[in-house]
């Protein structure tokens, strides 16, 4: 493979199989998605072209554009040669991503009859125990949370952690697979509080309780799994007397403070000041000493 053959591929699908990125604005000729340098961000800044022979990329949020390699160069912070070697040691396929056909939702791209739940059982494999090791997350209270989960999706067999939303999806995680199996939507820990705090990964729950474990059963637990479905449940969370925020430090998670700040009946409070050198709970709880 060479520079002109990577720049003739398929840019959105390659980002939908490398990053998990979908089109959530698009025509036949322009595309916009959520930017693959800020995941996280809560309006698609990131405009993908297919006017020209090449599909041409600009991200509104941070001024660079270009070709698909242009795009490499930035992302992997490289030179054409790391380029090409990052395409061809990975063969392009990017086996593992498209293995697990990492995608934000999964039920738009494929049917029911794609994938099928084999088994739930508790966390033992050891590639998973050694995931959550390299994250610093006790297996014993992801344990109490999630379940080691194996699945069969497109005719291949796959397992990995499973952490459970409202609507009996899950969210799938090993070292190589990011994705929901199912049906995206918040999880809720329900412990009959009237205080809920609010995270946006199940990563961030279990640091939370792995950091407090005197407050695992203080509060009822909301864990967004995507932020972008903040907006939608601003209800539930109005229900609750006291709101307690743990968000990323990065773009997505100031403008979601605000969005409560402004939205909530009652008073909002920002917990996130302790890690606030860190982008998020779980990145301070791994460089933590000891």
């Amino acid at each position: 493979m060479n520079l002109n053959d990577i720049n003739k591929l398929d840019f959105v699908q390659l980002l939908m199989k490398q990053f998990g990125v979908n089109p959530l604005y698009k025509s036949e000729k322009s595309i916009w998605v959520i930017s693959p340098f800020r995941p996280n961000e809560l309006t698609p800044s990131f405009h993908i072209s297919k006017m020209y022979k090449y599909d041409i990329w600009f991200d509104h949020g941070n001024g660079l554009g270009g070709k698909i390699v242009d795009f490499y160069l930035h992302y992997l912070k490289t030179d054409l040669k790391g380029v090409l070697k990052y395409f061809n040691e990975n063969s392009f396929s990017f086996q593992k991503q498209n293995d697990f056909l990492i995608e934000r939702n999964i039920k738009e791209t494929q049917t029911k009859n794609e994938y099928e739940i084999l088994k739930l059982k508790e966390i033992s494999s050891f590639p998973l125990i050694q995931y959550l090791e390299e994250r610093k997350l006790p297996l014993e209270i992801v344990n109490r949370y999630c379940k080691e989960i194996h699945y069969k999706l497109n005719g291949k067999y796959y397992y990995a952690i499973a952490f459970p939303n409202i609507q009996n999806g899950y969210e799938i995680r090993n070292k190589y697979v990011k994705m929901c199996l199912v049906k995206k939507d918040i999880s809720l820990i329900k412990n009959n509080q009237n205080q809920v705090k609010i995270f946006e990964s199940w990563s961030d729950f279990i640091s939370y309780i792995f950091l407090f474990p005197a407050q695992e059963f203080l509060s009822d637990f909301l864990i967004l799994n995507s932020i972008s479905l903040l907006r939608k449940k601003s209800e539930l969370i109005n229900n609750y007397k006291k709101i307690e925020t743990y968000f990323d430090h990065d773009t997505a998670g100031k403008s979601a403070t605000i969005f409560l700040e402004n939205e909530l009946k009652t008073n909002m409070k920002d917990d996130s000041f302790f890690y606030k050198n860190f982008k998020d709970l779980n990145e301070f709880i791994i460089h933590l000493k000891g």
